[in-house]
C-alpha cells in the first residue's frame, strides 16, 4: 500500500527550521536576519521532492537530527532530478549531436577520411555539467548523513563529513565509529560500521574515486562526450551509434540509476539503525 508522503509545502515545523538556512537565505535576499526568522518558510515544491519522502521523513526526527534530515532529503530530490536529466540526455544523443553529425557528413563529402584510423565524439557541455552534478550530489548525501553520528551522539566530537584519512575514504567517519564511540552506543556504531565498511566495497568508494578524477584532475582532462559511432553506407556516412561516456564499461545513465538505487538503500538501513534512537532521546526528554 502506498502512503502519502508527509505534506511540507506549508508547514509550522518549518519554522524553527528557518533558522538553518539563514545564512543562505540572508546572501540570497536583501533581508536582516531578524526578518528571515519571523517567516514561516512555503515551498512550492516540484515534483522531483516527493522522492526520498519516505526515506527522509523530518517527523520522524528531532533536535540537531531533525534539519540534517530536511538537508539530506532536499539532496536526494534534487540528485533524483539529476539522475533523470542523465537518462533524458543519454536517450536523445542522436538528435543532440545532429549538427555534430552534419558537420562530419559535410567534410565526408569532399573528401572522404579512414574511419578506421580515427575516433568521434560530440560535445554536449549539459552532459558534461550533469554528470559532475551527480558526482558531487551523492557525495554531499554521504556528508550529509554521517553528521547523524554526531547529533545523534553516536560519537564524541564532530563528524561533519564523509571525509578520507589518508588514502581510505569515509576514513575520518570508520575512526570515530572505531575509536570514539560513546559508552551506551559502542553496539550500534559497531552496525554501522560494517553497514558502511559493506557499503564501500560495493559502490562508494568506486564512486568517491570517479567523482575526484573528474572534479580535480591530475593530468588535465577531456569534456565529458558521446563517442560517434560512424560507419559508410552506400558512399554515405551515417551514424549508427552515440555512445555515453561509461564508468566501468557501463553507460553513465544506467550506472547513475544503479547508484541511485544503492544511496537509497544505504540511506535507508543507515537511518533505520538509527531511528530508534532518535525516538528514545526524544521520549528520554519528555520524562525529564
Amino acid at each position: 500500500m502506498h502512503s502519502e508522503p508527509p505534506n511540507h509545502s506549508f508547514n509550522a515545523d518549518a519554522a524553527s527550521g528557518a533558522r538553518d538556512y539563514e545564512t543562505l537565505d540572508t546572501a540570497m535576499t536583501n533581508d536582516t536576519p531578524a526578518k528571515i526568522e519571523n517567516r514561516v518558510p512555503v515551498i512550492c515544491a516540484h515534483p522531483s521532492t516527493v522522492a526520498g519522502a519516505e526515506i527522509f521523513d523530518p517527523n520522524s526526527w528531532f533536535d540537531g537530527s531533525k534539519g540534517v534530515i530536511h538537508s539530506c532529503w532536499s539532496e536526494y530530490s534534487v540528485l533524483h532530478y539529476c539522475v533523470n536529466q542523465i537518462s533524458n540526455i543519454c536517450a536523445n544523443a542522436e538528435q543532440l549531436c545532429a549538427q555534430n553529425i552534419a558537420a562530419l557528413q559535410e567534410q565526408w563529402k569532399l573528401a572522404k577520411f579512414d574511419l578506421g584510423k580515427m575516433v568521434f565524439f560530440g560535445q554536449q557541455p549539459e552532459l558534461h555539467i550533469r554528470i559532475e552534478a551527480f558526482f558531487s550530489g551523492v557525495k554531499t548525501l554521504l556528508d550529509l548523513l554521517v553528521q547523524l553520528l554526531t547529533t545523534e551522539k553516536i560519537v564524541g566530537g564532530d563528524v561533519d563529513g564523509f571525509h578520507r584519512d589518508k588514502d581510505v575514504y569515509g576514513g575520518r567517519v570508520l575512526n570515530a565509529l572505531r575509536g570514539n564511540a560513546t559508552k551506551e552506543r559502542k553496539d550500534m556504531a559497531a552496525k554501522l560500521d560494517g553497514l558502511i565498511s559493506e557499503n564501500k566495497r560495493i559502490w562508494i568508494d568506486q564512486l568517491i574515486l570517479a567523482r575526484d578524477l573528474l572534479v580535480h584532475p591530475e593530468k588535465g582532462m577531456q569534456q565529458l562526450m558521446f563517442n560517434l559511432e560512424l560507419a559508410e553506407k552506400d558512399g554515405a556516412l551515417v551514424c549508427t551509434k552515440a555512445h555515453p561516456p561509461e564508468i566501468n564499461s557501463k553507460p553513465i545513465h544506467l550506472y547513475a540509476q544503479e547508484t541511485l538505487t544503492q544511496i537509497a538503500a544505504f540511506s535507508s538501513s543507515f537511518l533505520g539503525l538509527l531511528r530508534e534512537k532518535a525516538v528514545s532521546n526524544q521520549s528520554l526528554e519528555r520524562t525529564r
